[in-house]
């Protein structure tokens, strides 16, 4: 048991060392040494959990994108009025964000250079839960309950305004100025005012 339970901490201790690594540095900038490193490691040891830094690398990536993109994507497929799946789903998504700012910026780097690795995934598990999101955004739409956009159109304005202010932040902290602690209130103002925001964006009598 004893020795499980040490194998678990390593493991862990490469994976957390890993993904810090990787988000800051990508697949092409990271070194296997770098990572025992930070993990408090030997290289051998390291390689005898991972064989080859690609291997550690779609580990670190795979469970970076489980740990985001499902959570909020199942939001979008609960059954509930509109304007309160999209404040829940705003809430949640920079909630979980906000506790991992490095994601959303290492998974578009990672998919632009290997699209596939991605899309194989989306196709899985997030596809089908945005399907019965779009289908809702139809049936609104017919009923004259939100603006008269394609749904697809409705999802990536909805998108765009949660996850830009991530993506962009190396530019948003140059163009006003901003540290780190200064960003972290930019995101603070944008929790409080968002939920609200995406239903009268969407909706056109929002409650």
């Amino acid at each position: 048991m004893s020795n499980e339970k040490e194998s678990s901490s390593t493991e862990l201790k490469i994976f957390e060392a890993a993904r810090d690594v990787f988000q800051s540095k990508g697949l092409e900038g990271a070194r296997m040494q770098e990572i025992a490193d930070k993990a408090d490691i030997n290289k051998s040891m390291l390689h005898y959990y991972y064989r080859s830094k690609e291997k550690l690398f779609e580990k670190v990536y795979e469970l970076s994108i489980i740990k985001l993109m499902p959570q909020v994507a199942s939001l979008l497929n609960e059954e509930m009025p509109l304007d309160v799946k999209l404040r829940k789903f705003s809430m949640k998504y920079l909630e979980l964000v906000k506790a991992n700012p490095d994601i959303p910026l290492f998974v578009i780097h990672e998919m632009n250079k290997n699209p596939g690795r991605l899309k194989k995934f989306i196709a899985k598990e997030i596809g089908k839960r945005v399907q019965p999101f779009l289908d809702q955004l139809k049936e609104e739409r017919e009923k004259g309950n939100t603006v008269n956009l394609p749904p697809e159109q409705i999802f990536v304005n909805i998108m765009a305004m949660l996850v830009f202010p991530f993506l962009g932040r190396p530019v948003l902290q140059v163009i006003f100025d901003m540290d780190e602690e200064a960003f972290s209130q930019f995101i603070a103002v944008r929790e409080a005012f968002m939920p609200d925001y995406l239903v009268s964006m969407v909706m056109k009598n929002p409650s």
